[in-house]
């Protein structure tokens, strides 16, 4: 009698086993996402910080700041631009619009597949987040931008197959 009646409130149905697996799936992605943001954020901070603390003041002679002192203060925006759009790439991934039937072909060898694909994604979504773990404005020239770029591109990659392998069931 009860089976879905609190659905509409908390956006899944837990008392099925499609229900369990969109709320798995939901879980994983959200963790994911939000070691994400949380990483765009300390990068954000470190830009904010190297802007107040590193740059100079504008004075009449010199409105701007040097290009080659304002280069880590853009490189790291781009930097936190692109972990911002993987954490809303994870968070608005699509489910099969049927959890009922993903669910009966993901029953067996289906659900191992898609349980280490969560692992991978889980793994990568760490790595990626320590990889700017430490950033601060005077380490921000630091930034090992072409390894976030590498973690950030495995992790996208990582969820293009899970994606592949969610819609082809």
């Amino acid at each position: 009698m009860t089976q879905g009646a609190f659905e509409p409130l908390l956006g899944v149905d837990r008392y099925t086993d499609a229900g369990r697996l969109r709320a798995d799936d939901l879980a994983v992605r959200s963790w994911a996402a939000e070691q994400l943001a949380r990483a765009a954020q300390r990068i954000g901070e470190a830009v904010v910080d190297y802007q107040r603390v590193i740059l100079p003041p504008s004075t009449r002679e010199q409105p701007f700041p040097p290009p080659e002192l304002k280069l880590p203060m853009d490189t790291g925006r781009r930097c936190q631009q692109r972990y911002t759009a993987a954490a809303d790439r994870l968070r608005n991934a699509p489910f099969p619009p049927d959890p009922k039937k993903a669910w009966k072909r993901l029953r067996g060898p289906g659900s191992a597949q898609l349980l280490e694909l969560d692992r991978v994604l889980h793994s990568q979504a760490e790595y990626a987040a320590a990889v700017v773990a430490g950033v601060t404005a005077p380490t921000l020239r630091d930034l090992a931008v072409a390894e976030a770029e590498s973690a950030l591109a495995e992790l996208n990659g990582t969820l293009d197959e899970r994606l592949s392998y969610l819609s082809g069931l």
